[in-house]
This record gives C-alpha cells, sequence and structure tokens, in this order.
C-alpha cells in the first residue's frame, strides 16, 4: 500500500546531495500523516552514529552525487522536510543488508542459532551479529552483540580473470569494491560481455556470432541470465550455443561459489548453526530473478556449510525484505 518506486538520483547522470534528499522529501512527505518516525534505508556504505543516523562514507555501483560523501543522511532529510513545514519523528537510518537480516528475525517462526543478512541483487553484501568483545576497533566490553555490515563487496581476495581486470579498467572506481564488480547483478552482464569478446578474438565463435559480440557495448544481467537458460540471441548456431552457455553459465557459476563462501566464512567467524539452523535472510534481485544464481548458490551451501562444515542454515527470502526491516527498524527504537 501506498508503494512508490522511483530512480535512484545520480545512477544515470551526476546530480547534487540537495537533489537526492529533496527526492527522499518528495517520497516520504505524502505519508506523514499517517506515520510520523521515519526508516531510511541507504545501500551504500555509511557510518552509523549513535542517534541512528547515517553519515556517507561513499558511494558504489558508479552512482554520483555531490556533496553526498560526509554529509548525515537523517539529519539532512529533517531539516528538509522541516523546511517544507513538516514535523517528522525520529528517523532511524541503516543499510539495506542489516535491514535485510532484521526482515528474516521479524519473519522468523522458528528457533534459529543465528541470523545472517544477505543482498543479492544489483550490489552484493552481507551482515551478521558479533559480540561486541571482538570488535577491536569499538573498544567497548563483551556480552551484547551488534549487527555489524560487512561492506563484503570491496573484499578483495577472490582471483579475477583478464576480463575482471578489463572491466575494472573501464570504470571510474577501479580498483574499488572488487568482490562486487565479480558477483553482483550490477557487473555480471559486463563480466560475460567482456569474457564473450575475448573468447570471440580467439576463435571459439563462428564469423557471425563474432561480430554480433564484437558490436555489443553493454549487456544487462537480466539478458545474460536469459542466454544462459537458453533462449539465444539471434545469429548463434549450434556450436556458438552450447559456448555461449557454458562460459555464461561458468561465471555464474562462479558469483555463486563466492557468495557461498561469504556466508561460510560468517558461519566459521560465529561459530553458529551447528545445533540449530541459521536464518539466511535474502535480498536482492539477482538471487529472486536469476535462473542461475540460486540452484548453484543452493548446491554449494550444500556442500561446503551442510556437508563440509556439518552446518544447518535456512534460505528466507520474501518481496521486499529490505523495508520489512527498515520498519522493523524504527520500530525497535
Amino acid at each position: 500500500q501506498s508503494l512508490d518506486k522511483r530512480p535512484m538520483p545520480g545512477a544515470d547522470e551526476s546530480a547534487e546531495w540537495s537533489e537526492f534528499i529533496s527526492c527522499v522529501a518528495d517520497c516520504v512527505q505524502p505519508l506523514l500523516k499517517q506515520a510520523q518516525d521515519i526508516g531510511f534505508c541507504f545501500s551504500y556504505p555509511i557510518e552509523i552514529t549513535p542517534e541512528c543516523d547515517g553519515k556517507v562514507l561513499g558511494l558504489t555501483k558508479q552512482v554520483d552525487i555531490k556533496g553526498a560523501v560526509g554529509s548525515y543522511l537523517g539529519a539532512a532529510l529533517r531539516a528538509e522536510l522541516e523546511a517544507r513545514g513538516e514535523h517528522p519523528g525520529r528517523i532511524v537510518v541503516l543499510n539495506d543488508t542489516p535491514a535485510t537480516l532484521l526482515a528474516g528475525k521479524a519473519l522468523a517462526k522458528g528457533g534459529y542459532d543465528g541470523y545472517i543478512g544477505l543482498v543479492a541483487g544489483t550490489g552484493c553484501n552481507t551482515c551478521c551479529e558479533i559480540e561486541c568483545g571482538r570488535i577491536g576497533k569499538l573498544d567497548v566490553p563483551g556480552g551484547r552483540k551488534m549487527l555489524v555490515n560487512l561492506e563484503s563487496g570491496s573484499f578483495a581476495g577472490f582471483a579475477r580473470g583478464d576480463a575482471d581486470l578489463a572491466m575494472d579498467a573501464d570504470l571510474p572506481d577501479t580498483g574499488e569494491y572488487v568482490a562486487e564488480k565479480m558477483i553482483s547483478g550490477r557487473y555480471l552482464g559486463q563480466v560475460c560481455m567482456y569474457t564473450l569478446k575475448m573468447a570471440a578474438a580467439e576463435g571459439l565463435f563462428s564469423e557471425r556470432a563474432s561480430e554480433i559480440i564484437e558490436k555489443m557495448t553493454e549487456v544487462v544481467t537480466p539478458t545474460i541470465d536469459k542466454w544462459g537458460s537458453g533462449r539465444f540471441p539471434k545469429g548463434f548456431n549450434s556450436e556458438d550455443r552450447v559456448n555461449l552457455v557454458y562460459i555464461i553459465n561458468e561465471i555464474f557459476e562462479r558469483s555463486a561459489r563466492c557468495i557461498a563462501s561469504m556466508l561460510c566464512g560468517i558461519l566459521e567467524v560465529t561459530g553458529a548453526g551447528e545445533a540449530r539452523p541459521v536464518c539466511i535472510a535474502v535480498d536482492g534481485s539477482l538471487y529472486s530473478e536469476s535462473k542461475l544464481l540460486r540452484p548453484e548458490l543452493e548446491r554449494f551451501m550444500d556442500v561446503y556449510a551442510g556437508e563440509i562444515m556439518g552446518r544447518r542454515y535456512e534460505f528466507v527470502n520474501a518481496e521486499n525484505m529490505s523495508l520489512i526491516g527498515t520498519a522493523a527498524a524504527v520500530l525497535l527504537k
């Protein structure tokens, strides 16, 4: 009810911070007659303050908002709404991955040994509960747990191939968020395109298919997912199609393997899932819509988390997980 989806300012072309905040206020203002408290889910790196505001640390996925870094989301939104004559209540800012974890808690029907938040969509990130005493930079006593947004998309430990390096070199933020560029929905289509171009240059495709591949400038992940699932582009002969499916499926399999390793790393660090299952709350279009990613992720988790580590887990996914979790964060006070 009253769900309104709009393009992210700065995604297609550069935007100013004031434009972004004005856009958010436009979305929120009509709802203030129904509720005063606001949950603000921001899918980019932020530092959460004790007042539950969020300081923008940076932007990813080539989003460009001038003046965003160093600004406080909650304070800016409050100022904009008050300038419009509104009187908002409490504003709680959080990242979409902790919001997804909270949605898992809100939707949980059984007793879980722990919770993990996973976003596998345009971006890729994980979140978990860590005992405070284990977080050295906090310098606080143990005994309590807190949600930690791991920003795992910035992990640089996965081995990259020539196509990864070539794509990254052509992006304005070369060298940043290396893992996300290898495994997330924002980039998988392009990684496949770069790989196909290299394969064509090495003679793996027919002359006609190579001409088609060479003309490609940007291929989105849903299109690649269709090709890898058997809905082929025109101009590819039977051998071309075999090679096309093989290459695409290998890249999606790699993405699933990397995501599984992130989840298994969390299970190892937290020790959860030995006696009772862990709830892995998942949000994102790559997980829910890709025909190639989800089966592979579940297969790798069965092998690595289940058979090798002996851990129990359950994926929990519903529509608008981050929205549910953001509402839960506001209600938690």
